[in-house]
């Protein structure tokens, strides 16, 4: 009897796990996601679209955009969305906003078509957020400015320009050595990379500077090995200028991202270079299966 009953327990949970679609799980919540298009009202998504690297995209135009948006948005308007897919990670969820939500159930409808696993409509869009006296971005973040040290302005800015110049860099050395690993794989996560630190730019109301990194204007090493010992270079000086950056930065979101960052290069991209320098190869993708990059 007592093999009967461990035998039936043993298929219950085959069937449970092997049956049954997958759910998403998004890299900073404590909860599953279901994978394909579900709704949350504004309440039910606030603790999951304030994790530092959740993916939460307001739909609308950017005239509406600067109006006012809910905190932590990054604005891909709903025409420009099909051409920024490799700015989101297709893996994780997708939160969507418009002003009520009507443009977000036809961005959900876009993700899924296009492979993304997971798109949630915040139902009632902005105007529910707003209403709900949720946190909102946009004008008010003028008084957010304010708060903003000079120091912390320019280290916004520093981080900014060091993320692009990596991924200009790195898209230089593809443009020479073709799909060359670990570089397309870290390429792919310093695509992401400005995507995490612009959201704090518009809440804090600092101007982004204008990207002055194009691959076209970047001679790459001669081989191979000679990219991987700079990319090991490279590594180490964004993980140094964010361990500076967090010696004086107090303000919780800015320091989490910098942090996630750092720990991005520290932990995912360093390593991969480094067995690369040293004859190793490696894939050396910017995240750990479940770390953002």
């Amino acid at each position: 009897m007592r093999l009967l009953l461990i035998a039936t327990i043993l298929i219950a949970g085959f069937w449970t796990v092997g049956c049954q679609p997958a759910a998403v799980r998004n890299i900073d919540s404590p909860v599953a996601i279901k994978a394909g298009i579900s709704e949350m009202s504004p309440s039910q998504a606030l603790p999951l679209v304030t994790a530092a690297y959740s993916q939460f995209v307001d739909v609308r135009t950017p005239e509406e955009y600067t109006a006012g948006h809910a905190d932590r948005t990054r604005n891909i308007p709903l025409d420009a969305l099909a051409s920024s897919f490799d700015s989101l990670e297709k893996s994780e969820p997708v939160y969507l906003i418009c002003r009520t939500d009507n443009r977000s159930r036809q961005a959900a409808k876009i993700l899924i078509d296009a492979g993304f696993k997971s798109a949630i409509v915040v139902v009632g869009g902005t105007e529910a957020w707003k209403a709900a006296g949720l946190p909102m971005g946009g004008p008010q973040a003028v008084v957010d400015a304010g708060k903003l040290g000079e120091k912390t302005r320019n280290a916004l800015i520093s981080a900014l320009n060091d993320e692009r110049k990596a991924f200009a860099t790195y898209e230089a050395v593809l443009a020479k050595f073709p799909d060359a690993p670990p570089f397309s794989n870290i390429v792919n996560a310093e695509r992401r990379h400005e995507a995490f630190l612009l959201p704090l730019f518009a809440k804090y109301g600092v101007t982004a500077p204008r990207n002055e990194y194009a691959p076209a204007n970047i001679a790459p090493p001669t081989t191979i090995s000679e990219a991987c010992k700079a990319g090991v270079e490279a590594e180490k000086a964004n993980i140094a200028l964010y361990e500076g950056f967090l010696g004086f930065v107090k303000e919780p979101d800015i320091k989490e991202v910098f942090v996630r960052l750092q720990t991005a290069s520290r932990d995912n991209h360093l390593p991969a270079f480094t067995r690369c320098s040293e004859g190793g190869g490696g894939k050396g993708q910017g995240p750990g299966p479940r770390r953002p990059n």
